[in-house]
């Protein structure tokens, strides 16, 4: 024991001797120390940290893990690691020997990166801190959501090709291996403890643990006492719902509790449901048990039927199990910081006699639930991975286990995150290791060697697999398919040389995969039904499902055979031996019978098999490999003669013609299907088609079989090939030359028909053959060209974005593709960037590539090629070309398949093309389809180009086609109308044939031969020339006839003149007067006047009657004294329903217009103000209907709506108004607008004369108004005996005003009570009604004093002007945002709804019930100073309120009515609230701030100057003086500055006592001309909002248009917009002494509540008050990130709020406040009234009023929720290429655009979120979701 260790040991405290740390120290000096001791230690204490209380029904459970650790894991640390094992931690810390490589564990959802450009596979991945710190984040990278389970690689030398450590772990690697701390005295301590550890926790974590009674050895408990627990566990095969049925039904349990113990379950694997004897607990689990939960019709799952999984167990033994569970995830993190650690851990699981050796602990996963699996997968992967030795280690155990887990994993339910089986992962990936476990253990052989037993051997029948119809099955199957996901990790990556023991190993599998091969050979097979329709579909996904899974398999053994010689020999022999031993439709029974068939004098012997009455099938996938083995042995110089020689001397022999034989099955069988004959086998069979041709499944399927008939037609004498394949589709008499004569003796029947389809499929089948030979070994192009090929073609159909581009390119490299995939494309393609926010960048194909296009590529589909051709002949017809699809060149042959060329040549092609032009040029045949002839001449234009590229010395094409003279049968075909449409493509044809024939022939090209010359003179015109042709034609014959009518017009005309001479005459006279003056005169005609009245007022007049007069002219204002007159206007409309002409007139039925009332808190979202509150908003779309048509429409879609299903959204409650479309525009409703005529049209003497000629003593002043105001405000407040006090005369009495009453009504513009149709009051309670609704829905947990004050207001009208406020401020936000003034035209819905509303709530007010207590507080606030003051106010909304509810209450209610429409008394209110928000923004106004503000422009050099200071300096002193005085005293900033200066001088004097007491002094406030000028400068951009709302609101109420020269392009301008209200603009005038407005400025100021606002802000004592900016400051959305991954990183931490050691699965932040919430996850489901919602909804409810914006950061969708309904919008992160990436699937990096984001706050700002959800959720398909789990 060396000296540090002696320190250790000796120093402890005497007294302590009990404490077991003293104990083990003692038994360790003495030897006798055992890991029993700890396990005992462990059994006695754990259970202490155990607490649970049955609460109602209810059982809650806690482990204190703090305490634990406190008390046994630190004990423990102390024993292993001395004295001091805090400083003994941080000083391991300093030694730096953590790892070098990362391996942290991911969690579920937790953000992954992987490089594109330096992965080995796409497995390889790098936590967040790994990837920032790394080379990689410069890269291409890919994100992507773990899905819990797998590690970081970083560190992993195998994983990257360069870059393999980040920084952090590159300093590791300096570290040396040992360690001053970790002494070998501290390692044998460890080693004891180690053991102890894994010993207990192996002991307790099973679900059954044989431990459960061991935990009451001596402790004297029995069976009785509440001692024991009934848990239960998690299983993948029933639902949330069913298990918290079950606990509420059985347990008892309450729903809510129900709720949490399921997420508990679903979280953890296992939760308590109760606590008490024995007895009790295990009826409870006996009855769980017992209860069959009826399967879903969803999930056909075996275990569907079993019940839920239970036990009962002691509580103390619970107690054990979580404290081995943080024991684990303690041990966990304690490995990762020493390698020594880990070295003890991995020797002591490596001793085979334990009980938790690597083998018992990797076979007993199944028995333990998800938390307990998890732990001990995280503690191999920090105890085993990090090290390659110890990796190499878990590794062969478990390949060695591999058939036992797996079989294990299959019979389990879990998830395959959940099992130790994904660990394969982290094994199989590492290329040195999988290629150690090929070589030594067998991996490959014993991967399929399982999966041949667990998944397929049931289902062999007759050496073929056939998969039964039960999907039950399925579940099963699926798990098995992991062992072909763990085999294509195996062979992913190639190693350069292989060793015999690998290449031993690899042929072991190959073996065995050449037994799976063997049975999927034809399996599913079908036959062709006749009579009548299948009964019912067979199964058949599950086949494709296994060729999917395999086929990169196979194609990865292809490729390992393709580098080595000797394994591809042996590899060779192996699939021929198992082709010849195979049966499908070669060698098996009366197979082999063969016939003599000849064409063109040519015979070959063909194998008989009809394809439409024996088995065919798809799958074929012996073949394949063989097809695909082939290809690569020219690469190493084997041929097939060679190999032939040698497998004929086993007696194993496989000709060419065997070869080709299934395939061509196969083949014929599509083209039966393409010809109708096999419809009655249903769709099953279309679908396998549609696959064999899909991009997954066609490399190994399609492509391999065309390489399959290339192979053979290489092989065999081209003739024969032909027969076969004439055979094959049935087309030996087609091919005769008495066909047509047989044909005339036989009806045209449906079979004549199919016979065409069919010569159309074998023609096409012949161009795919000799065409498609972009396929490296077929002809000398690499994978690339493969690639290149496919994309040009792909380009040919149309632009393609990036993501659809490579989703319809097959991924052959297993997900690597990505870089081989841009460099080909930008070679090929040019990319074209994004315009506007819905658009994707597209990558367009380059002009010159268009030249390759092959119209009969075989990857398209019949759409395909069709759009292909369409778009190519249009290009071709633009660029003034031969409008045709021509072939293109075609790349060399290889050697062994350069015989293929042949058939261009051979008898029976040239036999088979003059056949069909015959047929083509002979009217009377039927044979004859112009489909046919475009093929043939297709297959003509291959044979030239082939001949032209001189590749083929052998080729002599132009002799054997001058022997058949097929030169002078397209010259015929060129004439032949028959063929109008494909003219081009022979002209063409005809063109190459000539540049062939002046190569081959010179002398017969040039010579003076008379039929060469003849037939080059008289070549047809190409299709454009003959168009060109006959339009000049057309116009040539238009234009003469246009002629002839002109001339007899003219003629006619001159006819009429004669006869009508007088009147012409006077016409010459009246045009030289008129002038250009006439243009105006259609309008004027319509205003009641002639054009020249109109146009011609003599100049004079108007100088005569002033400048004044002028003005107003131009700029009429709407209220005032200058007040302009209203203008009738025409208001006709037609209903939209019943479509009859409809005017508003008071007699009228009323008209009605749809609208929809929402809460909104959308510009009440600024944090800081309007805490909760909440406005109401309406929208209209302003469409016209009778009252009485949308009642009829509206119930019938009422009664529509209840009857629909409820789908994804809430049952209504009774408070929610039912939301109907518009009618017309389909814009959403849910109540009805009234439509009412312009309020000043009401009003009698308006039409008299203006009030400005009728003087200002007809009307009473602005000082009188504010006393009846007051006045009126004291009475409403008294307790009234009756309601006579208020009625004006009473008023005017007591408030002193002298002035007659005639007066008073003149300035209120009094009216007899408007008569309004007794429906119109229907409709505007309905309306107030709907609000209300709207009101309470948003009450259940909001706050209810919502912006409208209490429960009392929410009934009263002033709901209804409150929403009339609202709606409007929220307009003049939303222009203000998109910059437009409020000259710019409207959008119509904006325009009526806010007309429709102002002139509603007019009218309302005038017969509304009266509230004057609501009035009286209002007019109290105003005008006598009681309540808050004017910095609180909302200036707009109190003007609203005034206009309407005030001047009502003093009328006679029955008899007359005041109807706001533009009176003085209006005018009035304008200016008090205009004095009030002009006094509001002096008393906030900071010079400081205001100072600062412009230095920082000056600075940045847009400095400006100070407008208002020439105003300032020539205003008269009297008022400067006014201005600084009324500065000094109410501007709170200066007052708190004063205050501030003024402590400071006094604290000064106290220092200074020697001067005289008496000098106290106060300090002033400097306040300059400058000042001063800031100062107007700042009241005026202040009031800016408020007057726009003014503007607004009394352009509706008025109905006086804005003048012209408000601006339409630049922000309005304070100027105008007070001249158009009345206002005066000129501020001095506001500071004048002699006038009212002064008075009033200082009654607002004087408030009590603003004198003391400045002593509270300065000194801190006491709360300030909150003040209510005079501009709205404006609504925004969250900033987000501008890179996707900062954002996804800065929730990677973010924990559940309900349970703290689960981070959240769905971390959802809201956009307007951005707040993080656990959307969608039951652990975080809130109350809202009296149901359980999702974290966002009830988050949605109180931050935006019922309708939030969600953005879903993991998957990055963002959701828009509204009132139970929802919806899924782009979200505003794009990829380079302008793209979403919803789920994160593509994974590319993603960057903010922010176009697309302020396309979201656009649609939030205007209140269009209700309208988005509801007309996306319109769409049928739209998946059905339970939004308000969200």
């Amino acid at each position: 024991m060396d000296l540090f260790d002696m320190d250790d040991v000796v120093v402890g405290p005497p007294d302590e001797c009990s404490t077991p740390l003293k104990e083990w120290r003692l038994k360790l000096q003495a030897g006798t120390l055992k890991r029993n001791d700890f396990i005992e230690f462990f059994k006695k204490e754990s259970p202490k940290y155990f607490d649970y209380q049955n609460e109602l029904d209810t059982v809650k459970c806690m482990f204190k893990e703090s305490m634990a650790k406190e008390e046994i894991i630190d004990v423990l640390v102390e024993f292993m690691l001395g004295d001091n094992p805090k400083s003994a931690l941080e000083k391991l810390l300093l030694e730096g020997n953590t790892a070098t490589v990362c391996g942290k564990v991911f969690k579920n959802g937790e953000p992954t990166y992987s490089c594109r450009e330096c992965g080995m596979d796409p497995t390889c991945v790098l936590c967040v801190n790994c990837f920032k710190q790394s080379a990689h984040r410069f890269h291409k990278y890919k994100m992507s959501t773990s899905g819990g389970g797998g590690c970081c690689d970083c560190g992993d030398n195998e994983a990257w090709k360069k870059d393999h450590y980040c920084h952090l772990h590159l300093d590791n690697r300096k570290n040396p291996l040992e360690s001053k701390i970790i002494t070998g005295a501290v390692l044998e301590r460890s080693e004891i403890c180690f053991s102890a550890i894994l010993a207990f926790c192996v002991n307790y974590l099973e679900i059954e643990p044989n431990a459960s009674l061991q935990c009451l050895d001596g402790e004297g408990l029995g069976l009785d006492g509440a001692n024991f627990c009934t848990v239960l566990y998690n299983d993948e095969s029933h639902t949330f719902d069913q298990v918290i049925q079950t606990l509420t039904k059985i347990a008892k349990c309450r729903k809510k509790e129900a709720m949490e113990i399921v997420a508990a379950i679903d979280r953890e694997g296992r939760a308590v449901v109760k606590c008490d004897t024995f007895k009790e607990c295990n009826d409870l689990k006996t009855d769980i048990e017992n209860q069959m939960i009826p399967p879903s019709g969803l999930l056909a799952n075996p275990r569907n039927n079993q019940s839920l999984r239970t036990t009962v167990l002691h509580i103390n033994s619970v107690a054990c199990q979580q404290f081995a569970l943080q024991l684990l995830s303690w041990f966990q993190e304690f490995l990762v910081r020493h390698y020594l650690f880990r070295k003890t851990f991995s020797e002591l699981v490596q001793r085979k006699q334990e009980s938790f050796c690597i083998r018992h602990i990797l076979e007993y996963d199944v028995k333990l639930w998800k938390t307990a699996r998890t732990c001990w997968h995280r503690l191999l992967i920090s105890g085993m991975l990090m090290e390659y030795e110890n990796k190499m280690v878990l590794a062969q155990e478990f390949s060695r286990r591999y058939a036992t887990i797996v079989e294990d994993f299959i019979n389990d339910d879990h998830d395959h995150a959940f099992s130790i089986v994904s660990l394969s992962v982290q094994l199989f990936t590492v290329p040195s290791i999988a290629h150690r476990l090929i070589a030594k253990e067998g991996i490959f052989d014993k991967l399929l060697h399982t999966f041949y037993y667990v998944a397929i051997e049931k289902f062999i029948l007759n050496r073929t697999l056939h998969f039964s119809k039960n999907i039950a099955s399925l579940s099963f199957f699926k798990r098995a398919n992991y062992i072909l996901y763990d085999l294509r990790y195996l062979l992913s990556l190639k190693p350069d040389v292989l060793s015999n023991e690998l290449r031993t190993g690899f042929l072991e599998g190959c073996k065995a995969l050449m037994r799976v091969l063997n049975v999927m050979q034809g399996m599913e097979s079908i036959t062709r039904q006749t009579g009548q329709h299948m009964d019912y579909e067979p199964e058949w996904e599950c086949a494709f499902n296994l060729h999917i899974k395999l086929a990169t398999t196979i194609s990865q053994v292809i490729e390992w055979a393709s580098t080595d010689k000797t394994l591809l020999h042996k590899l060779y022999k192996m699939t021929v031996r198992s082709l010849v031993s195979n049966n499908f439709i070669v060698g098996g029974a009366g197979s082999e019978e063969a016939e003599a068939r000849s064409v063109a004098g040519h015979v070959a012997s063909c194998l008989v098999y009809d394809v439409s009455v024996r088995p065919v099938s798809i799958h074929l996938p012996l073949t394949r490999f063989y097809a695909g083995i082939y290809l690569h042995l020219g690469a190493h110089d084997l041929s097939y003669d060679c190999l032939v020689a040698e497998t004929e001397a086993l007696n194993i022999k496989l000709t060419p013609r065997e070869i080709i034989e299934p395939v061509l099955c196969t083949h014929a069988m599509i083209a039966q299907v393409a010809a109708g004959m096999w419809r009655r086998n249903g769709y099953s069979l279309l679908h396998q088609l549609y696959f064999y041709r899909n991009v997954r499944c066609r490399v190994e399927m399609l492509d391999r079989d065309i390489v399959c008939l290339q192979i053979g037609a290489s092989l065999m004498e081209s003739n024969e090939f032909l027969i076969h394949a004439l055979n094959k589709f049935n087309l030996i008499g087609w091919a005769q030359p008495n066909y047509e004569t047989l044909l005339a003796e036989s009806p045209v029947d449906e079979e004549f028909m199919r016979q065409l389809s069919m010569i159309d499929e074998f023609l096409e089948l012949l161009i795919v053959i000799i065409g498609e030979r972009w396929m490296p070994g077929v002809s000398l192009v690499t994978e690339e060209d493969r690639l290149r090929k496919e994309i040009i073609q792909l380009l040919c159909i149309k632009s393609y974005s990036h993501s659809e581009l490579s989703r319809a390119l097959p991924d052959t490299t297993g997900g690597n593709s990505d870089s081989v995939f841009e460099d080909v494309i930008n070679t090929v393609a040019t990319f074209k960037k994004p315009v506007g926010a819905d658009r994707k960048g597209v990558y367009v194909l380059k002009e010159s590539l268009y030249e390759e296009f092959n119209v009969y590529f075989y990857h398209y589909t019949k759409e395909d090629k069709s759009k292909a051709e369409e778009l190519q002949r249009e290009r071709r017809k633009a660029k003034k070309e031969l409008v045709c699809c021509p072939p293109p060149m075609l790349p060399q042959l290889t050697p062994a398949f350069t015989s293929m060329a042949n058939i261009l040549q051979c008898n029976v092609f040239l036999s088979i093309c003059t056949l069909t032009m015959d047929r083509a040029l002979d009217i009377r045949s039927r044979s004859f389809s112009e489909s046919h002839v475009q093929k043939i001449l297709h297959l003509l234009g291959f044979a030239i180009q082939e001949e032209l590229s001189e590749h083929y010395p052998f080729l002599s094409f132009y002799e054997r086609a001058q022997q058949y003279g097929i030169l002078d049968k397209l010259d015929e075909l060129a004439r032949c109308p028959r063929l109008e449409a494909h003219r081009d493509f022979v002209l063409w044809t005809i063109k190459r044939f000539k540049d062939m024939q002046a190569k081959q022939a010179p002398a017969a090209a040039a010579g003076p031969s008379g039929s060469q010359k003849k037939s080059a003179e008289e070549l047809p015109l190409t299709s454009e020339e003959q168009a060109r042709k006959e339009k000049e034609t057309r116009a040539k014959l238009a234009a003469e006839r246009r002629a002839k009518i002109m001339a007899q017009m003219q003629s006619a005309q001159n006819t009429f003149m004669k006869s009508n001479a007088e009147m012409f005459a006077n016409s010459d006279l009246e045009q030289d007067t008129a002038g250009s003056g006439a243009s105006g005169s259609r309008a004027a005609a319509s205003m009641g006047g002639s054009a020249m009245d109109w146009e011609d007022i003599p100049g004079e007049s108007l100088e005569e009657q002033g400048a004044a007069a002028l003005l107003i002219k131009q700029n009429p204002a709407c209220l005032g004294p200058n007040r302009a007159h209203y203008q009738a206007q025409e208001n006709s409309f037609k209903c939209i329903l019943c479509f009859e002409n409809c005017s508003i007139n008071p007699d009228g039925p009323p008209l009605v217009s749809s609208a929809f009332v929402q809460t909104s808190r959308v510009i009440l979202t600024t944090p800081g103000h309007y805490k909760g509150k909440s406005g109401m908003h309406v929208s209209c779309c302003g469409h016209v209907m009778h009252y009485k048509c949308w009642q009829e429409y509206y119930s019938n879609e009422e009664s529509k709506e209840q009857r629909r299903l409820h789908r994804n959204r809430l049952a209504l409650s009774q408070g929610h108004n039912v939301e109907f479309h518009c009618p017309y525009c389909r814009a959403l409703s849910n109540t009805v607008l009234p439509v009412s005529e312009p309020l000043a049209g009401l009003i009698p003497d308006q039409s008299g004369v203006p009030p400005a000629v009728c003087g200002s003593e007809n009307y009473l002043p602005l000082d009188c108004f504010v006393e009846i105001m007051r006045t009126l405000g004291g009475e409403l407040a008294a307790p009234a005996a009756d309601n006579t006090m208020w009625q004006y005369s009473s008023v005017l009495r007591k408030s002193n005003v002298i002035g007659d009453l005639a007066q008073f009504e003149r300035t209120v513009q009094l009216i007899e009570k408007p008569q309004l149709h007794t429906t119109c009051m229907e409709v505007m309670t309905s309306f107030n009604k709907a609000l209300q609704n709207a009101m309470i829905s948003q009450q259940p947990n909001a706050a209810a004093e919502g912006g409208v004050g209490g429960e009392s207001e929410s009934e009263s009208p002033y709901l209804v002007f409150d929403t009339c406020s609202y709606t409007l401020e929220s307009l003049e936000i939303y222009m203000f945002t998109m910059r437009k003034p409020l000259k710019v035209e409207m959008p119509m819905r904006h325009q009526t709804c806010t007309t429709n509303l102002v002139r509603a709530c007019a009218l309302y007010s005038s017969w509304a019930p009266h509230r004057p207590e609501l009035a009286s507080k209002l007019l109290d606030t105003i005008f006598n100073q009681k309540g808050t003051s004017v910095l609180e106010w909302d200036c707009f909304r109190m003007l609203v309120q005034l206009n309407f509810g005030v001047l009502n209450l003093m009328v006679k209610e029955n008899d007359y009515a005041v109807l706001p429409s533009g009176s003085m008394f209006d005018f009035y209110m304008l200016q008090t609230m205009f004095l009030a928000n002009v006094t509001k923004a002096v008393i906030c106004f900071d010079v400081e701030k205001e100072l600062a503000s412009r230095r920082a422009k000056e600075e940045a050099g847009e400095g400006t100057e100070l407008a208002q200071l020439a105003y300032v300096e020539q205003l008269p002193s009297k008022i400067q003086e006014n201005m600084v005085a009324f500065y000094r005293r109410y501007n709170v900033p200066a007052r708190v500055r004063q205050l501030v200066l003024q402590k400071e001088a006094e604290s000064e004097e106290k220092q200074n006592q020697s001067q005289s007491q008496n000098q106290e002094q106060t300090v002033v406030i400097p306040c300059e001309l400058q000042h001063l000028a800031l100062m107007l400068e700042h009241v005026q951009y202040q009031m800016g909002s408020f007057l726009r709302c003014a503007c607004l609101f009394y352009r509706c109420l008025t109905d006086v248009e804005f003048p012209d020269t408000f601006p339409t392009e630049q922000p309005d301008r304070f100027d105008l917009m007070c001249q158009y209200l009345g206002l005066d603009a000129d501020m001095g005038v506001y500071f004048d002494m002699e006038t009212v407005y002064a008075t009033m400025m200082h009654n607002f100021a004087s408030h009590p509540h603003i004198l003391r606002q400045a002593e509270q802000c300065s000194s801190r004592y006491g709360e300030p008050v909150e003040v209510l900016p005079c501009l709205r400051p404006l609504p925004e959305l969250k900033p987000l990130f501008e890179d996707y991954s900062d954002l996804i990183n800065s929730v990677s931490d973010i924990f559940c709020p309900n349970n703290e050691r689960e981070e959240m699965k769905t971390p959802t932040m809201c956009l307007i406040c951005g707040e993080v919430l656990c959307g969608q996850s039951y652990c975080c489901q809130p109350e809202l009234g009296k149901m359980s919602v999702g974290a966002c909804t009830h988050h949605a409810h109180s931050c935006g009023a019922e309708v939030g914006i969600f953005l879903r950061i993991r998957d990055c969708q963002v959701v828009y929720l509204g009132r139970g309904k929802g919806c899924y919008v782009q979200p505003p992160y794009l990829d380079e290429y302008g793209e979403t990436d919803q789920g994160l699937r593509r994974g590319n990096p993603l960057r903010l655009s922010q176009y697309a984001y302020r396309r979201i706050f656009m649609q939030w700002l205007g209140h269009k979120l209700h309208e988005e959800i509801a007309r996306l959720n319109d769409n049928a398909n739209v998946a059905v979701t339970q939004w308000h789990h969200m």
